[in-house]
């Protein structure tokens, strides 16, 4: 009823996010988290693998030092499109913490590991 016929509207289009996606993508972090030994908190290690995969933003502290921020990986901040460029770069960036493990054998690994803790995956 609020929308009139003949007026003009703005719409933004975008993909929605899948949630089967959703879990590979913490599949994959909790997997490679299980296998790394540089980080004892996963939380530490999710942010960590953000801004390696150029999933992150750049501010000016108060005392002028540039700091980067991590990305969040929520369904409101990224569309599907938007969230298959980090997953892909994420892959990469644990791939090379598996001492450069062959990443389409990580992402065999993260489906089955998806399956086992978080139901069917894909």
């Amino acid at each position: 009823r609020k929308y009139k016929v003949g007026e003009i509207y703005k719409a933004d289009v975008v993909k929605p996010r899948s949630y089967q996606h959703h879990k590979l993508a913490f599949a994959l972090l909790s997997l490679t988290f299980q296998n790394q030994e540089r980080y004892d908190n996963f939380d530490d290690f999710r942010k960590a693998v953000a801004i390696a995969a150029g999933h992150s933003r750049e501010f000016v502290s108060l005392d002028g030092e540039v700091m980067r921020e991590a990305g969040s990986l929520s369904f409101d901040s990224l569309d599907e499109v938007e969230f298959g460029r980090v997953m892909a770069s994420m892959m990469t960036v644990c791939a090379h913490i598996l001492h450069d493990m062959d990443e389409s054998e990580l992402a065999a690994q993260v489906g089955i590991y998806a399956d086992q803790h978080y139901g069917n995956a894909a």
